[in-house]
Parts: structure tokens; sequence; C-alpha cells
């Protein structure tokens, strides 16, 4: 496929490639976002710096169920916060209740209370790393 018609075939080749790069990376970044997690309150499925695959496509269209790990936009505090909590029980009205596994320490819907579509961002799809833990959730 040429997308490219320049004289030379090397650089026909080469703007071919930079531009399908683009599109893949843009996509990429549309449909998948990298994260670190930062805290243990969802130990032991996700642990402190693990990092983890968030569809923020599954975050937009929404339809969640109960078990689903989200990342979800709260408010803790006065300030607004990104958190990786459980769905553990969906409301009647379109609210989630959410919660960490570490309950003993995890702030959750227990205190910013239950969350709307809207407030989810993504939904955790995969933990990539570390290697010896890889899991599909």
């Amino acid at each position: 496929m040429k997308i490219f018609r320049t004289a030379s075939r090397i650089v026909n080749f080469w703007l071919d490639v930079a531009l399908i790069t683009a599109v893949l990376a843009g996509f990429c970044f549309i449909f998948f976002w990298p994260v670190r997690v930062a805290g243990s309150s969802m130990s032991p499925a996700l642990n402190m710096s693990d990092q983890v695959i968030a569809s923020r496509f599954a975050g937009f269209v929404g339809n969640f169920s109960e078990g689903d790990l989200v990342m979800a936009r709260v408010e803790i505090d006065g300030e607004t916060e990104i958190v990786i909590k459980r769905i553990a029980d969906i409301l009647d009205d379109g609210r989630y209740f959410l919660l960490g596994d570490n309950a003993a320490i995890s702030i959750d819907s227990r205190h910013f209370g239950p969350v709307t579509n809207r407030q989810i961002v993504a939904r955790i799809l995969l933990r990539y790393f570390p290697l010896s833990v890889i899991e599909i959730f």
C-alpha cells in the first residue's frame, strides 16, 4: 500500500512507515493507557508499583459489572484524585459502589460515596509488570 508517492522508493517507504506508526500510536493512546499503581489499597489484586493497561474506551462506553477494576475521578479531602477500585455493587440509579480489596486501608465509596458513569475514566484490562504476575482482568 503506497500512501505517499515521491520519486524515491526509499522516501516513499519511510513516509509510509512514519504515517502508519503515527496512526497506531494515536490509536493506542486513545484506547489504552499505561498506569503505575500507587498505594496498596488494591492489594493483593494490584500491588504498589505494578504496571497495568487501562482502557479509556471501556471507561467512555460504560457497561461495567460487579468485580471490574476501574479508575475513577473522585473528590477526597477537597482534592480531585484518580483512584483504582473494584466495582462492588451496581446501584439502581446508574451509580457504582467502589471498594478497595485491602479494606483496612482503602479510601473508597465508604468515604467518598457512590460514583457515576461519568466519574469512571477507564477500566483496568491487564497487569503487565512485574512479568512474573501478568494477569488479564
